[in-house]
C-alpha cells in the first residue's frame, strides 16, 4: 500500500498540519487586512472637510460594502477549505503549489471586489462588473485545479472516502466553477445580473456541505474526528 501511494505523489509526501497551518495564517491575514483599507474620517489618510460625522461615515458606503463582500468570499472559501481537512489526506510538491495559486487568488480577490464597489452606478460599472465576475471566476478556476489534482488517481484524497461521496462534490464545485465562469459573458451582456450570479455562486459554500461519506468498515474513529 505504502509503494502505490508514493508511486503516485510526486515530491517530498507529508501530512496536511503545516499545510493548513500556513494555508489558515493566509486567510487570517487577508482578512484581517479588510478593515485597513478603512480610512477613519479625520484621520491622516481619511476624509476631510466635513461638518457632519455620521454623513461623512455614511458616504464610505462602498468601502463597507467592499469589506462585507471581500469578507463572505473569503470566508465561503475558508470554509470549504476548513471542510476538505476532512477529504484530503497528505499533501505533495504539486498539490503546495497548485494551493499557492489558489491562496493567491484569495489574496488578490479584494481587488476586483473593491474595483466593482467602488464604480457601481458610474459610466465603469459595466467594466468593473467583468472584472468582479472574471476575479471570482479565476478563484473558483484555482479551487477547482486542487480538486480535480487531489482526485487524479486520488494522490492526496483520503482513501477511505466513498466514491459517490466524491462524485458528488465534484459535481457540486464543478458546477459552481462552470456557472461562474458562464456568467462572465452574461456580466458583458448586463453588468449586475452577471455579478448577481457570481455572487450568489460563492454564497451558496457558506452553507452546511454534505458531511463525508466513507466506505463500509472504514469510517474514521470517534478520536480521529475530534483531531484539530
Amino acid at each position: 500500500m505504502a509503494e502505490r501511494t508514493h508511486a503516485r505523489t510526486h515530491g517530498a509526501e507529508r501530512g496536511l498540519s503545516r499545510f493548513e497551518g500556513f494555508s489558515d495564517a493566509v486567510f487570517a491575514i487577508a482578512l484581517t487586512l479588510l478593515i485597513v483599507e478603512i480610512k477613519v474620517p479625520g484621520s491622516p489618510e481619511g476624509p476631510h472637510g466635513y461638518s457632519d460625522l455620521a454623513r461623512a461615515m455614511a458616504e464610505q458606503w462602498r468601502e463597507h460594502l467592499a469589506l462585507v463582500l471581500c469578507y463572505l468570499v473569503i470566508g465561503a472559501y475558508w470554509l470549504q477549505h476548513h471542510y476538505s481537512g476532512r477529504i484530503y489526506a497528505r499533501s505533495d510538491h504539486w498539490f503546495g503549489a497548485i494551493n499557492l495559486l489558489f491562496l493567491l487568488a484569495i489574496v488578490v480577490v479584494p481587488y476586483p471586489i473593491r474595483v466593482w464597489c467602488f464604480h457601481l452606478g458610474t459610466p465603469f460599472e459595466s467594466l468593473a462588473s467583468v472584472t468582479l465576475v472574471a476575479g471570482l471566476a479565476l478563484t473558483a478556476c484555482t479551487w477547482m485545479a486542487k480538486w480535480f489534482y487531489g482526485m487524479a488517481g486520488r494522490r492526496v484524497m483520503d482513501e477511505r472516502l466513498a466514491p459517490d461521496f466524491l462524485r458528488q462534490m465534484t459535481r457540486r464545485y464543478g458546477i459552481a466553477t462552470l456557472i461562474q465562469i458562464a456568467a462572465v459573458p452574461v456580466a458583458v451582456a448586463a453588468p449586475r445580473m452577471g455579478v448577481a450570479i457570481a455572487l450568489l455562486c460563492v454564497a451558496f459554500f457558506l452553507l452546511p456541505q454534505p458531511k463525508p461519506r466513507y466506505k463500509p468498515g472504514e469510517e474514521p474513529s470517534e478520536e480521529e474526528k475530534l483531531e484539530e
